[in-house]
């Protein structure tokens, strides 16, 4: 085995529906925003490898019963993602789905939360295709 590879953390933000902030930061409709550590393959891209790894976490993870994720959708890909003077510009392909007006402040604040982990992050932006994310999940 490799010992130049160590596995890495990264941390995922996902959604305690109704907790009203107790237990995280509050969003939305009386929400919460909670990390969720994820251990992935060492990268030289952790930014990148983080935005998948939201994308790739089921709507109800094992071991988070009370945690959602409301990243889901068809083919949600990361295109790109690029941290270039505090701002995180990230590109996804697909498109996701969004249930209720509720959806959308989860939805930005968990690819935003996530983002932010990394302390050179001060400005998020997200396009799916050609849209803002804003107008994509209105």
């Amino acid at each position: 085995q490799d010992s130049g590879r160590q596995p890495q953390s990264i941390q995922v933000y996902l959604v305690a529906v109704g907790d009203d902030g107790k237990t995280g930061k509050k969003i939305g409709c009386g929400d919460s925003l909670l990390p969720v550590t994820r251990t992935i393959k060492k990268t030289a891209a952790p930014f990148t490898a983080a935005i998948r790894e939201l994308l790739l976490t089921p709507q109800h993870p094992e071991g988070t019963p009370n945690l959602e994720n409301f990243w889901k959708g068809r083919n949600l890909r990361v295109r790109s993602a690029a941290i270039v003077n505090h701002t995180a510009t990230i590109r996804l392909s697909g498109e996701v789905f969004v249930a209720g007006i509720c959806d959308e402040p989860r939805i930005t604040s968990q690819i935003e939360a996530t983002a932010r982990q990394f302390p050179n992050v001060k400005k998020v932006k997200v396009f799916i295709g050609k849209q803002t994310l804003a107008d994509a999940i209105r």
